[in-house]
């Protein structure tokens, strides 16, 4: 028995020292391929533990999340200056592989941005990742194994990146209504106004919603723009009386660090005038024990409906506003905003029962009353019961001097 055991170690032994050899050789070029830099007082040990962490890392983002070359380089690029800090080198590993499962983290954002993918398969790349799929009743629901990251805030380099992405994959009239990864795409704008609204609510303190947004906006030193029409946000079942939300899109103007993206009135918030807290179709939707979004229109009630036909929406393309800071030409927000493909079921049911308005400028009973904030205090001090009255006169000056100034720029020129 112990001359089986002696011989069987004999022959064992020199396979198990290849493989070990083999296995350091795979790593040494693993790190030569990728210019991996280590510190030199690193041991054997510590050395090609974090190779193969890595190596087994960028195989996972590589087959299973799709990233390209270019995205894997840059992942290895921001973990390396931590390996000659005094912290846990593994700790760093898989804090930095956890950000990469959530979308819009710094280092996820890093990846995204210097992917190397064209236009159209980052979009897709995204959705995959985030499990997007169009239920049967024509809503996006998210399934997948990445959730969007916590900190992800409105004006994040991120979704200005996407933006472009969005632009560059879809130009010209038909917009979004290109393909099936457009249908998509239009569906996800409203997942995005979710995790905006969250990060606003859960990150600020104020007695409404619309103080916490402002909270956000002061210490993210950006400037809010009141300007863009809030007609469709102002839907009713009955004849039109006068305006009972506002539309908050950030940032006013541009304010991305760089010049390939723009993220001006990008986000967007619909402001309950009375209430000063958000109308959204998040407020109305009931998430499933699976987290699925229960879509079916016929579990909703008309009080739920008015929410989801009045909620925000993400812009792909820019709205024009008062700001003049577009040339005539960019019709932008219209072909992938406005010109937009099927909503889904619940929603379209919910434009049905609420109609918007037709504007003023076009003989129409709708004048946006908030152009500026000012007009929002000036707007609270009227008594309900007078507010119909007083829109009237309002309605009737827009009319006669083409112009909607707001209800305080009214109070001045009048």
């Amino acid at each position: 028995m112990k001359n089986k055991l002696a011989k069987f170690h004999l022959i064992a032994l020199p396979t198990i020292l290849a493989g070990i050899v083999g296995h350091f050789s795979s790593l040494t070029k693993f790190q030569r391929a990728y210019q991996i830099e280590l510190p030199a007082d690193w041991g054997l040990w510590l050395r090609f533990s974090t190779l193969s962490v890595l190596k087994k890392q960028l195989r996972f983002l590589q087959k299973h999340d799709h990233w390209d070359q270019a995205a894997l380089k840059i992942y290895l690029k921001q973990i390396q200056p931590s390996f000659g800090k005094q912290v846990s080198v593994f700790q760093r590993l898989t804090e930095s592989f956890e950000q990469t499962q959530l979308v819009g983290s710094e280092v996820y954002t890093q990846m995204y941005v210097g992917s190397q993918l064209k236009a159209k398969k980052k979009l897709r790349l995204v959705l995959r990742q985030l499990g997007a799929v169009v239920d049967d009743h024509g809503f996006l629901q998210l399934l997948g194994t990445h959730e969007f990251a916590r900190n992800l805030v409105p004006h994040a380099v991120f979704y200005t990146a996407f933006r472009a992405d969005v632009w560059q994959a879809y130009p010209g009239k038909a917009g979004l209504n290109r393909d099936a990864l457009g249908q998509r795409l239009h569906l996800f704008r409203s997942w995005i106004d979710l995790q905006n609204i969250r990060y606003i609510r859960q990150n600020y303190t104020g007695s409404t919603d619309f103080a916490k947004l402002q909270k956000y906006a002061t210490a993210a030193k950006i400037p809010l723009d009141l300007t863009t029409s809030a007609a469709f946000h102002n839907r009713s079942a009955q004849a039109f009386r006068y305006p009972q939300n506002m539309k908050v899109q950030i940032s006013a103007t541009n304010t991305a660090a760089s010049s390939n993206f723009n993220n001006a009135r990008m986000a967007e918030f619909i402001i309950d005038l009375n209430t000063r807290n958000f109308v959204s179709e998040w407020d109305a939707y009931c998430f499933e024990s699976d987290g699925r979004v229960d879509s079916d229109p016929q579990h909703y009630s008309k009080k739920q409906l008015y929410q989801i036909a009045n909620t925000e929406s993400f812009n792909y393309g820019i709205p024009k506003g008062q700001q003049h800071d577009l040339p005539a030409k960019d019709h932008t927000h219209y072909y992938l905003d406005v010109k937009h493909p099927f909503d889904p079921q619940v929603r379209q049911l919910a434009t049905q029962a609420f109609r918007s308005p037709q504007v003023v400028t076009t003989g129409g009973p709708y004048a946006d009353l908030i152009k500026r904030l000012p007009d929002l205090v000036s707007w609270q001090k009227i008594p309900v019961s007078q507010r119909n009255a007083v829109y009237q006169e309002y309605l009737r000056f827009c009319a006669k001097t083409g112009s909607v100034p707001g209800y305080g720029g009214f109070l001045e020129q009048r």
